[in-house]
Order: C-alpha cells, then structure tokens, then sequence
C-alpha cells in the first residue's frame, strides 16, 4: 500500500502528534509511507522522518505560489494509492494529485467543534474550497462521531465517513524525569495541587477560562491549588498581561518535556470552547490523571463524569472552579479518578487500535 500524507506542516498541535504517531506505524507495518508538508517544517517534521519515513517540505509561499504547486502535483508520479489531506489549504491539491495518480483521496478531518455541534468557523473562501472538493473526496476518516453532521452538511458524503479515535500507544508518553525533581523545579511544594493545561494559546482552547478558574477557586478557600499552562501561539502576550493580575497561575511557554510536566502535576484540564478528540486529554489519561474538560467534541466522550475526571459545560468558568477545587479538597479521589482514566484510556483509545483503523481505512480505498 503505497500513501502520500500532505499537510500544511508538521508543528506541535495535537492533529500533529497524532499524524506523528500514525505514519511511522503505517510504514514500520509494510506500508509505503511519503509525507509532504507545504508551507513549514516543524519540530514533528523531524520525528516522522528520523522514524525512516521519507518526508519533504516543499516551502510554498501561498497558494499563489505557481513553482511550488507544479512540485506538489508533480508528486502524482509516484503514483500512491491514496492521496491523505489534512486541513482546508491541502485538499485542492491532494484532490489534484489524485485524480492525476489514478488514487483515493482520504481526508483526515481534525477541525475541532463547538459547543452547539458545528466544525469551528471557517473563512468564505476555505468553506468554498471544502464544498467544491468534499462531494469528489473517497473516504473522510474523523476522531469523533459528533463530526459526522457537520460534515455531511458541508458536502461530504455520509457513507465515506468512518470514525477512527486518536489514541495512545503504550510506551510513548512515558516521562524521563523524576516527579520529586521536576516538581521541584516548578516549585511545588508536597502539598499543593497542581492543575496542568497544555494547549496551544488561542482564542478557543479556553486558556483565558482555565487561568480565571484556578483564581476564583483560590479565592474560595482551595488555596492549595496551582494552574500551570504549557504551550505557546497567538494569545501569548493577552495572557501573559491577564495571568499577571491573577493568583496562582503560571504561564511555561513551550515545552518539550510535556510527559513529565504531566506526571508532576495532580491533574489536567482543558476548558476549550472547541475540540476534535484532544491528545493531550488521552495523554493526561495513559499517565493516570484525572481531567477536567468542556464538553464539546469528542473530550466530553473521552472523559466519564465523575469517574475518569469532571466534565463542564463550556465557558462555564464557575464550574470549572468548582471542579478543580472538589479535587484539589480530594486528592485521594483525584488519584482513583486517574487511575480509572488509564483504563479507560487502554480500553476505548488505545494507539495500536487507532493505528488499525487507519490501515482498514486506507486499505480499502488504496487498493481498489
């Protein structure tokens, strides 16, 4: 089976890790595995191809960029059977190459959803390029159930879309460093509870919302609670000015030992406004952590509330407080909760499963 991955770029977003994890576990089962980023490298760029995978980063400048899209098209001559997209700006051209490859067209749909059930807003032009391509498109491979709809409402067809959730593969979010140590470093001391939120920081990850709620538990009496926020984007500098006025937050900009800021911590929380089927929701879980979570997309599936974490209605910034302060009071139920998480985690979203979906998915289309 031979398949050609094309994306924008390979940076830190959970879509990213996830395609990171896939594709090297596609080629090490026998398949015939090219990635293609168009515009950037990023740090999983490297991890892909240091798997043995053979990448490239063909460097468009837009899609204006006539040069750059003759090389991308020019990629049908090594004729893949399946063609995968992921993301608005790549499907035109993955829809190109297919048709000139004589291949399937899948499309990996990651867009997160809001609370009321629709794929996060998309520019006019982005949405017209999605309903010229979606009819022509072979399989749509989503991470949640609840993306079926809105997807058909944009033109893609209801009997191509399969449902394949993210998962974890045992072994590979395992930290390196002490907990003692790395605790040490962040200084927590043995009694503090920390809350960790990983996330990209922009307008819809609820950064804003986690920040406000580590303060208003604070203020009403879970003094021993800390929110730490690991990630960098956009909103950085929004942020940086609203955690310098608030209690108990702490902003890590981007890091590289996420593993182990995990296991130092007490818990996770993610109080997005809009979400596909976050990783760091399934990493949180694989590493025994209770999470708290908006419910929207597939986190509200993935966490079982009041078992395996809390799960909140979104924006709902007094009850996200209340949350981390019930366990923040309640360690030892915090520590059951994210042991029930980690079976639930080896059960329901396990990577070795989500890597067999794939190749079904894929099989069945790239080897008509």
């Amino acid at each position: 089976m031979r398949l050609l991955f094309l994306c924008p770029d390979m940076h830190r977003g959970g879509a990213e890790r996830q395609w990171a994890t896939v594709i090297p576990a596609l080629a090490r089962r026998g398949a015939e595995v090219r990635l293609v980023c168009l515009y950037d490298e990023g740090p999983l760029f490297h991890l892909v191809r240091a798997a043995g995978v053979a990448a490239e980063c063909l460097g468009l400048r837009g899609p204006a960029d006539v040069r750059g899209v003759r090389r991308v098209l020019a990629e049908a001559a090594g004729r893949p059977g399946a063609v995968v997209t992921r993301t608005v700006s790549p499907q035109p051209m993955g829809q190109a190459i297919a048709r000139r490859a004589g291949a399937a067209h899948v499309f990996n749909e990651h867009t997160p959803l809001t609370a009321d059930g629709e794929l996060l807003a998309m520019r006019p032009r982005q949405r017209l390029l999605t309903r010229l391509v979606a009819p022509h498109v072979h399989r749509v491979i989503q991470v949640s159930e609840r993306q079926a709809a809105p997807l058909v409402r944009l033109g893609y067809r209801r009997d191509r879309i399969v449902t394949v959730p993210n998962g974890v593969v045992a072994g590979d979010v395992g930290g390196s460093v002490d907990r003692g140590a790395m605790r040490a470093s962040l200084r927590l001391d043995d009694g503090e509870f920390a809350v960790l939120c990983v996330a990209n920081l922009r307008p819809e990850k609820g950064v804003d919302a986690f920040a406000e709620a580590v303060a208003r538990a604070r203020a009403g009496g879970a003094t021993t609670l800390r929110g730490l926020v690991a990630g960098d984007g956009p909103e950085r500098e929004r942020l940086e000015r609203l955690v310098s006025g608030l209690d108990g937050v702490e902003l890590l900009g981007t890091r590289g030992d996420v593993p182990d800021l995990v296991a130092a911590c007490d818990a996770v929380a993610l109080l997005s406004e809009a979400e596909a089927l976050p990783m760091s929701v399934l990493e949180a879980m694989a590493l025994g952590r209770p999470v708290v979570t908006s419910d929207v997309g597939g986190a509200g599936d993935a966490v079982a509330d009041g078992e395996t974490g809390i799960v909140v209605p979104p924006g709902d910034t007094a009850a996200a407080a209340s949350a981390l302060a019930a366990l923040a009071s309640e360690p030892d139920r915090a520590r059951t909760m994210g042991e029930r998480g980690r079976l639930r985690q080896r059960e329901r979203y396990d990577g070795e499963a989500m890597v067999d979906g794939y190749w079904r998915a894929l099989e069945e289309v790239a080897t008509r």
